[in-house]
């Protein structure tokens, strides 16, 4: 069963994630460059879609609903020619294939039921978790039918992206903040790395991704000033994201070593006050958080 907290930050990863890959600069980058991985849609051509559908429980009696990340319509000359739809994933799902079939039946039900003209659905899954994606990743391989089953059993796979583990050959095609992103998480976990110069169009969305998806909190800590810089006119790359932890870091270190002088008494409360430049006040706030955090260890 999952927990309050688990379920929360599961909401929390779905929505920053939703938020960005809304815009359709975002949308259109990731469709063409890794589903598709051709120029075959336009920004223009792309609408907002359904991501709420109801379905009937196996009971047959009771309606259920259940919600999509990010949906879009694309559309020529005003007429639906396609939907496509993106779920974001921060950890491995056996029964994923599942999941997305029943996403895509409730939009073909759909066209049926508003008695609308037929068109594909193209359903994709985001992953940006740690591991490497080893469970199933189509209905054969979930539920493994027997050899005399297999000439008649209809098979459903699922289109996986593996943010952290796509080629930089294929992040490098990409345009948009996206690619900032893939670089990121190809490359957080990597000495040296060096992150891309371009100019964020969507910093605030990437920042708020990065935080809850990595639940470093060093994201949370520079966000005050990212969000000032970008209301003053100024531009955000991704190196101020790693410069500004990278001083983060630096400070907590630096606190960790004061707060161990003063545990140890090697420091008074005042010399510690004074190496960290702040007021006594505050330094004993900090000071004592950080005993209770040590205590729970």
């Amino acid at each position: 069963m999952v927990n309050e907290s688990t379920s929360t930050q599961y909401m929390q990863k779905d929505r920053v994630g939703k938020t960005l890959e809304e815009f359709t600069d975002v949308f259109t980058d990731i469709s063409n460059h890794l589903i598709f991985e051709k120029d075959i849609i336009e920004e223009s051509q792309l609408k907002d879609g359904p991501t709420e559908s109801i379905y009937k429980a196996a009971d047959g009696t009771n309606y259920r609903e259940q919600r999509r990340d990010t949906v879009k319509y694309v559309e020529d000359m005003g007429i639906q020619i396609a939907l496509l739809g993106l779920e974001n994933q921060s950890s491995v799902n056996n029964d994923m294939a599942i999941r997305m079939m029943g996403y895509d039946y409730a939009s073909y039900r759909s066209q049926i039921d508003q008695g609308k003209h037929r068109y594909p659905v193209v359903s994709s899954v985001l992953y940006f978790g740690d591991e490497k994606w080893d469970k199933a990743k189509s209905l054969w391989e979930i539920v493994n039918p027997p050899k005399d089953l297999q000439d008649k059993f209809n098979d459903y796979k699922i289109n996986l992206i593996d943010v952290p583990r796509l080629p930089e050959e294929v992040r490098d095609k990409l345009t948009s903040d996206f690619r900032v992103v893939a670089d990121f998480f190809a490359n957080k976990d990597k000495d040296g790395y060096k992150p891309d110069d371009k100019v964020l169009d969507h910093p605030e969305e990437v920042l708020d991704l990065f935080r809850i998806f990595t639940s470093d909190d060093r994201f949370r800590d520079i966000e005050e000033k990212t969000i000032t810089k970008i209301h003053e006119g100024g531009e955000v790359q991704m190196c101020d994201f790693i410069d500004r932890m990278e001083q983060k870091g630096f400070e907590k270190g630096r606190e960790k070593e004061v707060f161990d002088s003063v545990f140890e008494n090697d420091y008074s409360v005042e010399r510690g006050a004074e190496k960290l430049n702040i007021s006594k006040d505050e330094f004993e706030a900090k000071y004592q958080s950080w005993l209770e955090e040590r205590n729970k260890q």
